[in-house]
């Protein structure tokens, strides 16, 4: 599929995501930003745009979704993976997963070097514009340009001059450690406290960042601590 403009590239994949609840959460300049084996496999590359959950509207969709419905194993990425693929071909591009590998493909890097996310003290990547609320559902490799990224760096966590409100809330001081999440310690928590409020409302420490905008609906919250306890 040819593409009239560069701008309309971003904004025609992002119409189309939006009616899975997804949004477009990074892109940049392939030539640039991408390994030389990626480039090598793949010389037609010109962007790659990242797409996943930022805003609100993702829970109603995926909910009433087949695979969300089917009982199946891992239903968000099947989920995925099947609106990844689909939008892929329209646009004569590859999708990428962040469940498949190895190679795991490096989701946060490549959000970085597009400007648009960095370390939290959570250890999660904040996004520039959905804190704390976002996760990669695909990426999309294409063979047409997209409009510029952000340079690289460019927005900057507020940690280190912030108040931290989201470290008293955890109950097992799971960040104490800067930068490092303790998941064991967490998961043990939440498996034998399915009464806690972390298990019924989800993570208090995420919940109490101020940045960006929450997007998870209570029913997705408490989704994501039954399959988080489970391990």
């Amino acid at each position: 599929m040819q593409q009239n403009s560069t701008q309309g590239l971003t904004e025609q994949i992002a119409a189309k995501v939006a009616q899975y609840g997804l949004s477009v959460l990074s892109h940049f300049d392939a030539k640039q930003n991408l390994s030389a084996e990626l480039q090598e496999q793949y010389p037609w590359a010109q962007s790659l745009v990242l797409v996943g959950q930022g805003a609100q509207g993702y829970w109603p969709v995926f909910s009433q979704s087949d695979e969300y419905l089917d009982g199946e194993k891992d239903p968000i990425d099947r989920w995925g993976q099947r609106i990844g693929d689909d939008i892929a071909a329209n646009y004569n591009g590859v999708a990428f997963y962040p469940f498949t590998g190895p190679p795991y493909w490096p989701f946060l890097s490549w959000a970085a070097a597009a400007g648009d996310t960095a370390s939290s003290r959570l250890g999660m990547h904040l996004h520039r514009t959905y804190g704390l609320w976002h996760s990669y559902r695909f990426a999309l490799l294409l063979p047409s340009q997209a409009p510029e990224a952000t340079p690289a760096n460019t927005y900057q966590a507020p940690c280190s001059t912030c108040d931290k409100p989201c470290l008293p809330p955890c109950p097992v001081d799971a960040f104490a450690n800067e930068g490092e999440y303790q998941v064991a310690k967490c998961r043990a928590y939440v498996r034998d406290n399915p009464d806690s409020i972390c298990y019924t409302q989800g993570c208090q420490a995420r919940l109490a960042c101020p940045e960006g905008q929450g997007s998870h609906e209570l029913a997705q919250h408490q989704y994501h601590m039954r399959v988080f306890a489970r391990g």
